[in-house]
């Protein structure tokens, strides 16, 4: 009996297989291949390191690659995964905040009888109009006088201001790196900046603040008096479609800060994602993540790794439409805005680019001829100049991936 099951399951996985192989009929893949070899080998023979792989998201068949496995620098295509981790862990609703305290037990008299604590929870699209807004909360409660100081609390993060600037030989220059807190004013100004900011508009709203403007921590037990927040798809959106960098690296430190420990430092962030990583069966040997932002050349990748990424969000009905929707798209939006316009790809190619001093990468979705949806990472590493000339071959292996059909 147990030998009739055995049979019963390994025809049943025979059939399974020979379904799949028959979704994708052969001279249909030998062609798609031929036309991808033509597009990478001619990248690889002029001595530029080219790692390239295409699989289909429904069906998780690969389609074609060229050196999977090739140790590469990601540059800013590393921003895919920190957005990947940021869903998956924080979900698709979660908002970032930005939170006004006292610890003043009793604020109704209008009196605040202590400090005023302006705390940063990472949010990286902190601006003067948010402050405002928590300026207009806080006197709209009835606040006329603050006995106490404006305390600005960046304690969510270290002081690690400037990342992995100088750290390492002959990495991306010390002008690249952005300003990073977890209270950070309109990208680039300091906590403390913060609190005059907020100091002020209470001020010439007629709030009686004789204190100063300080940094310090917030006490446990403090009483929340305003708030303000932006959705993490709105900040993911951002940080991808215009690849920012203060973002990605604010975002890697959140990670680290929510779930590792505070305040946070880029090691904090480094366990989260090798944690997420591993969840999705990522060989820890495999890659190197450093920072969120792919600014530094210490960052190493392959495609396997793009490849369980993109999957594991595809596979993820709650989040996969947000994530898709945060990527540019191709002669549409982003740093995708002006490539592959007038082409099959238009409007059909959602990624993520990559660029520094030679190095250019492009990973993401392709809605295929069938209207179905294709995984695809294109690295190049080791060229010289100007990337224009890679860039137009990650834009013809798009298009060819828009152009093809399996049925």
């Amino acid at each position: 009996m147990r030998i009739k099951v055995l049979k019963f399951f390994l025809l049943l996985f025979i059939c399974h297989v020979s379904l799949g192989q028959n979704r994708f009929p052969e001279e249909k893949v030998a062609e798609l291949q031929a036309k991808l070899d033509s597009i990478c080998l001619t990248v690889k023979n002029a001595g530029i390191r080219v790692s390239c792989k295409v699989m289909h998201a429904d069906y998780n068949h690969t389609l074609y690659e060229l050196d999977p496995g090739e140790e590469m620098i990601p540059a800013s295509i590393t921003k895919a995964i920190i957005a990947a981790a940021s869903y998956s862990k924080l979900g698709a609703n979660y908002n970032i905040p930005t939170i006004v305290y006292t610890d003043d037990s009793d604020i109704k008299d209008g009196i605040i009888n202590g400090n005023l604590y302006l705390k940063g929870f990472g949010d990286p699209d902190l601006n003067s109009g948010d402050i405002q807004k928590l300026a207009d909360d806080i006197i709209k409660k009835g606040i006329k006088e603050i006995t106490g100081n404006i305390v600005a609390d960046e304690s969510y993060f270290d002081n690690n201001y400037k990342s992995l600037s100088g750290v390492y030989k002959g990495d991306t220059g010390p002008s690249y790196w952005p300003y990073v807190t977890a209270l950070c004013l309109d990208k680039s100004g300091s906590a403390i900046s913060a609190g005059n900011l907020l100091s002020s508009l209470l001020s010439y709203a007629g709030v009686t603040a004789p204190g100063a403007v300080i940094g310090g921590i917030t006490p446990s037990g403090a009483k929340e008096v305003a708030q303000i927040s932006h959705a993490i798809y709105d900040v993911i959106a951002y940080m991808l479609k215009e690849s920012d960098n203060h973002s990605a690296i604010t975002m890697f430190k959140l990670l680290g800060a929510k779930f590792h420990s505070t305040p946070a430092s880029l090691e904090d962030g480094q366990a989260v994602i090798i944690d997420f990583l591993t969840e999705l069966g990522v060989d820890r040997y495999s890659y190197e993540i450093l920072e969120g932002s792919g600014l530094t050349r210490y960052n190493k990748v392959n495609a396997e790794l793009y490849m369980k990424v993109l999957k594991h969000m595809y596979d993820d009905r709650f989040t996969f439409d947000y994530y898709m929707n945060s990527l540019s798209v191709a002669g549409k939006d982003g740093t995708l805005k002006n490539r592959m316009i007038g082409t099959e790809a238009e409007g059909n190619v959602y990624g993520k680019t990559g660029t520094i001093n030679g190095v250019s990468a492009l990973t993401g979705y392709v809605i295929d001829k069938d209207s179905e949806i294709l995984m695809f990472y294109i690295v190049m590493n080791g060229f010289s100049g100007n990337p224009t000339e890679v860039r137009y071959a990650q834009n013809d292996v798009c298009i060819t991936l828009a152009g093809f059909s399996r049925k």
